[in-house]
């Protein structure tokens, strides 16, 4: 029998990489899709270039996953500056554990 990676419906994104920062992103800042709902802590912003970036990707993390799936086994998307190398982490959150 396959392992499953359980999805969620909280979705945490996570910017564990920048080298030249053009907005205002940096390591560790974070959102959350909650269902269809984006969750944005206060005082913080999200470059809508990097949120297109990753959003295709959302609904997939959202669903159960093989553990083998390409996406559990490396949950990185990167923003479209190749020069300011934006790479961020999608994780699906329990329910019970999420912000």
């Amino acid at each position: 029998m396959t392992e499953i990676s359980p999805g969620s419906r909280v979705i945490r994104v996570t910017v564990v990489r920048i080298d030249r920062p053009r907005g205002t992103m940096r390591v560790g800042d974070w959102f959350e899709v909650h269902g269809s709902r984006l969750v944005i802590p206060e005082g913080k912003s999200i470059c809508p270039y990097a949120f297109a970036a990753v959003a295709p990707v959302i609904t997939l993390r959202q669903q159960d996953l093989p553990a083998d799936h390409w996406f559990v086994r490396k949950p990185y998307i990167a923003g479209p500056d190749a020069e300011e190398n934006l790479i961020m982490k999608v994780e699906a959150i329990p329910v019970e554990t999420a912000a």
